[in-house]
């Protein structure tokens, strides 16, 4: 049986660049990138140092284009 995930971390596209936050069960942001990152790689190191607990949350990519 899986527990459902708290935390969610969500990786997107600013107007400045890449960034992330990630979100409490209730919608509140708990805590964000701080910065914009000028590639995507850059933004994922960024966001697996400051959230090392992936099994405690669901990341989506919002950075991928659609798939027609």
């Amino acid at each position: 049986m899986t527990t459902p995930s708290l935390h969610t971390v969500r990786l997107y596209i600013a107007r400045d660049g890449f960034r992330w936050h990630r979100k409490a069960a209730n919608g509140r942001i708990v805590s964000e990138s701080g910065e914009a990152y000028t590639t995507k790689g850059a933004a994922l190191e960024g966001l697996s140092m400051s959230n090392r607990d992936t099994d405690n949350y669901t990341f989506i990519d919002d950075t991928e284009e659609p798939q027609p």
